[in-house]
């Protein structure tokens, strides 16, 4: 066992990948102000960035970080979402300007209030909740100067508002894991659906055109790749507008409706462009750094457009971009950044020929390294190269002389609509194969110590490293979980019931496919696990139960085995608060030194 002071030394080496200051989610409140997230506290609060002299101001410093952030530059008006204790359940509150206190506006502690969009004047919000039945969600509209909501869409089921105008919204219901539907909603009407379609239809997002009767979306339909399109809501007709042979990510609208921000997901990097409404062949690059963009704001006079971006080895900040496409960044630099390392895309060939793709974060100097395989949640996520928390575990454990192989196995998004749809259901395992054949990869690199491999995954990762522990027992030194699903059973039965027909979609139905769920479960074979455990988990979590960790760790621990369990009692199934990322990730590091022994560390 290590010493206390180890411990206190490999917590102090993470601090300096955990305490780096993020701004994120911007959105214009005014022609010289954008409000947005910044993290410099510990947790996600608000502040607004006045652009001309780049001062920044906080207006909220509290113990709980916040989730959601929507705001208007006609009234200059700010809603955010906050839960408690990482148990997701948002409440809304209000900014009236960034002179005022914020106050808030929905009052069921035990219910969710998630924001869709403010109408354009800022007098009211569209947001989804399970106030009235907690297994489905409604749509209501809240007029926040009378404090009256009225319900849009009763029962909706798993309902994403995502624009408002007037007496009308755009609603996204998903009838799946990856199959939705465009609503069109009115106050005291029954919903329309906006696109009938035969096969499955991913949508990312739909917004009113303010200037016709007509709908800008980004849809797969038809497709592989999600595109972005343009609907006339009175002849019903819909082309395309820009598609790549990857998806659309974000988009947003000008307000004077001359051009489109949008980005494409190319590989994992976004990739941002500006397009004409007028002639969509005029395409103009916007110049940034390879990373992620999280989201577009436009200033009021649509001259420039602001964006959140994180790297690989910088942490979010916000950019602004001008017409030509020439950026600028309007949130600090860091004066002293810790080591890190740009990863390199690779990919490998797996058990039945075609290519996964992943990260390779390398180590400075020569090697040969251990390496830690990282696998990520969702199922249907992706691993991306930015910073976020992910991000800066992945470069913290590279500090320490370990590579890490974030992996992009069958069932992640990115790659098309066919490679998203490999996991499903009893073909669960054929993704653990994709994990199988990165060992195999890895074993046959010079720059890798072949019996010092270990496995690490969050969430639905947290389940595919239990899996892979107990299907390839002999190919791990160690494993590392989080808040993962031992069994696909258990979990179905005390998840959310707000959640539990859409995660059926993807993993099997409790009622119809149980064996099924039995057999692609690692808790029934965990007698083969023999590498190491350490598990995390917060005790608010609402989506995968405290109990799925519960009972693995309990039937390792009744194996004698080697396991470490670490509860935090103010996080949720998303580790938000940084002193517990930095307690969890400073346990993770001291753990897999000890059972990877790497040769170097460059903390």
């Amino acid at each position: 066992m290590s010493s206390q002071s180890d411990a206190n030394t490999f917590q102090t080496n993470a601090e300096k990948y955990f305490t780096r200051t993020s701004s994120s989610d911007p959105v214009f409140i005014g022609p010289d102000r954008i409000a947005l997230l910044c993290d410099e506290s510990g947790t996600k609060q608000l502040a607004v960035l006045t652009i001309s002299t780049g001062d920044i101001v906080n207006l909220t410093n509290y113990h709980e970080g916040l989730i959601s952030l929507l705001g208007t530059s006609a009234s200059g008006r700010i809603v955010f979402g906050m839960d408690s204790g990482g148990n997701e359940r948002q409440q809304l509150y209000v900014l009236d300007s960034a002179k005022d206190q914020p106050f808030r506006v929905t009052h069921s502690d035990s219910a969710f209030y998630e924001p869709g969009a403010l109408s354009d004047s800022g007098e009211a919000i569209i947001f989804r909740t399970n106030e009235r039945d907690e297994g489905t969600f409604d749509i209501k509209v809240l007029d926040i100067d009378t404090g009256k909501s009225d319900m849009w869409l009763e029962k909706g089921g798993q309902v994403t508002a995502v624009d408002l105008l007037g007496n009308r919204a755009l609603v996204i219901r998903n009838n799946g894991n990856m199959d939705s539907d465009l609503l069109l909603v009115h106050a005291n009407e029954a919903p329309k659906i906006l696109i009938d379609h035969q096969d499955e239809q991913w949508l990312y997002g739909a917004r009113f055109d303010r200037h016709s009767n007509s709908i800008w979306l980004l849809s797969n339909i038809d497709r592989q790749f999600v595109a972005l399109l343009y609907l006339d809501m009175d002849s019903g007709e819909r082309h395309t507008v820009y598609e790549a042979d990857w998806d659309i990510e974000h988009f947003a609208v000008s307000p004077d409706g001359q051009t489109i921000a949008l980005s494409v997901n190319e590989a994992g990097y976004s990739r941002p462009v500006l397009l004409s409404t007028g002639d969509n062949s005029d395409v103009v690059s916007i110049h940034t750094p390879d990373g992620v963009i999280d989201r577009f704001s436009w200033s009021p006079d649509s001259s420039s457009v602001a964006f959140g971006i994180s790297t690989p080895e910088s942490p979010s900040g916000i950019m602004l971009a001008d017409l030509s496409g020439q950026t600028r960044l309007i949130t600090g630099d860091e004066a002293i950044a810790p080591l890190t390392v740009k990863p390199e895309s690779v990919s490998y060939e797996t058990w039945d020929g075609r290519q996964v793709p992943a990260f390779l974060y390398r180590p400075r100097g020569a090697g040969p390294f251990p390496v830690l395989v990282e696998i990520h949640g969702g199922p249907e996520g992706q691993r991306r190269p930015d910073y976020g928390s992910n991000g800066a575990s992945i470069q913290y454990i590279t500090s320490l002389g370990i590579a890490v192989l974030a992996l992009n196995v069958r069932g992640s998004t990115g790659y098309g609509k066919e490679y998203c749809h490999l996991d499903d259901k009893g073909k669960r395992l054929d993704a653990l194969k994709d994990v199988e054949a990165a060992v195999k990869w890895l074993r046959e690199r010079d720059d890798v110590i072949a019996n010092k491999i270990a496995v690490y995954g969050i969430s639905y990762g947290g389940f595919m490293t239990l899996s892979s522990l107990v299907r390839y027992p002999e190919l791990w030194a160690a494993g590392v979980e989080m808040v993962g699903m031992a069994h696909l059973a258990t979990f179905l039965e005390r998840t959310g019931p707000w959640r539990r027909k859409h995660r059926e979609h993807e993993y099997g139905s409790l009622e119809h496919d149980r064996v099924m769920l039995d057999s692609v479960s690692p808790l029934p074979l965990v007698d083969r696990i023999s590498a190491p455990l350490m598990v995390f988990h917060g005790r608010q979590d609402a989506r995968v139960p405290f109990y799925e960790s519960e009972q693995i760790v309990a039937a390792v621990e009744k194996r004698g085995l080697d396991v470490v369990f670490r509860v935090y009692e103010d996080e949720g199934h998303v580790f938000n608060k940084r002193p517990n990322l930095i307690d969890a990730f400073g346990l993770i590091g001291e753990f897999l030194t000890r059972h990877l022994k790497p040769s170097i560390a460059n903390t």
